[in-house]
């Protein structure tokens, strides 16, 4: 079987703090150096290093920057990485292993293992063997398990996949603002065999400066994360057309729409986001598709209640937890 070069990419946007530590873990991989390069592509002046190839672009957004680095790619295989995340050192010799031996793979994805700055580590979800799927074979239970359980979606850098797979697809990833991840995986589970693999291959950061701007405040945090709902969706209308696969389109169709009731709840002015009774009734999140009627428009008839009411009984229970994961250190 032919063995793949690899192609790691590195997209960086104004932050440097922790890419020095993101280059240096693909740098010391088991894998032999001959097997696999490092394209950083960022806006900010970086030191050079040796094997690592630096593309310089002022693109504000991850879609087109990683959408330029795989067409200068030399890879048959793509490994995305995060500046602030890191690879274990047996994550590239895994995936040319993997990819050598399944011709036909189009993605492989990793469980990761969690890192915060005090230390502390703990494990994502990890199958007790390697789990495979093809899109002849999804039903609402795997494409749940995989999205939902094995998070197909989530973490750019525990992503490896095919690049002959994802040519057909860059015109619209060049579309995507911030849910590289999203669009990659879904691309994939729903054209492609996946794998999700059994072992943890990278480290994923919980950093609380990296938070610090959303976690503020309570007020800075509904701001976030008003913000981001608003460029999510927007990205999922971008993956939504990108994908010719009727089951998937009645899937994220519901996805689509119930995001936008998740927005019309966060937003202090309810009446800005429109939504058909059509709308209401076809909503669900892509892991749980099965979601009573009732409950989805009980969110719908939530999202007008006083904006002071979900802010003390909804977000700010959010807040607390999310910041409690930051500073979570024994």
């Amino acid at each position: 079987m032919p063995n793949p070069y690899i192609s790691v990419i590195i997209p960086v946007y104004n932050r440097t703090q922790y890419v020095g530590d993101a280059i240096n873990s693909v740098l010391s991989q088991t894998l032999d150096k001959d097997k696999y390069e490092i394209i950083v592509i960022t806006n900010v002046d970086l030191p050079e290093k040796e094997r690592v190839r630096i593309i310089k672009s002022n693109e504000r957004w991850q879609g087109p920057m990683v959408a330029q680095c795989i067409e200068e790619a030399r890879g048959e295989v793509i490994s995305l990485l995060d500046d602030d995340d890191l690879f274990l050192p047996d994550k590239l010799e895994v995936v040319y292993k993997v990819f050598r031996e399944n011709e036909k793979l189009g993605l492989l994805k990793n469980p990761i293992k969690y890192r915060n700055e005090y230390g502390k580590e703990w494990l994502g979800i990890v199958p007790k063997e390697a789990l495979v799927s093809t899109p002849n074979d999804l039903n609402i239970d795997k494409i749940s398990e995989f999205i939902f359980k094995y998070g197909v979606g989530v973490n750019s850098s525990s992503m490896s996949f095919r690049k002959i797979y994802i040519n057909d697809y860059l015109s619209y990833l060049r579309e995507i603002k911030l849910a590289v991840d999203n669009f990659i995986g879904f691309v994939f589970l729903f054209t492609n065999q996946v794998m999700i693999w059994n072992q943890p291959l990278s480290i994923y950061r919980v950093k609380s400066n990296s938070a610090s701007h959303k976690l503020a405040s309570l007020d800075q945090y509904i701001e976030h994360a008003i913000f981001f709902l608003k460029i999510n969706y927007e990205d999922d209308i971008v993956t939504y057309n990108a994908i010719k696969n009727s089951n998937f389109a009645e899937l994220f169709e519901k996805r689509i729409n119930y995001k936008k009731i998740a927005m019309k709840f966060w937003s202090k002015n309810p009446g800005e986001v429109k939504l058909t009774w059509r709308e209401i009734l076809n909503a669900a999140p892509l892991h749980n598709p099965r979601i009573p009627k009732w409950k989805v428009l009980a969110y719908y008839l939530a999202s007008y209640l006083p904006y002071f009411l979900k802010k003390k009984l909804v977000f700010e229970r959010l807040y607390k937890r999310e910041l409690k994961k930051y500073t979570i250190h024994d």
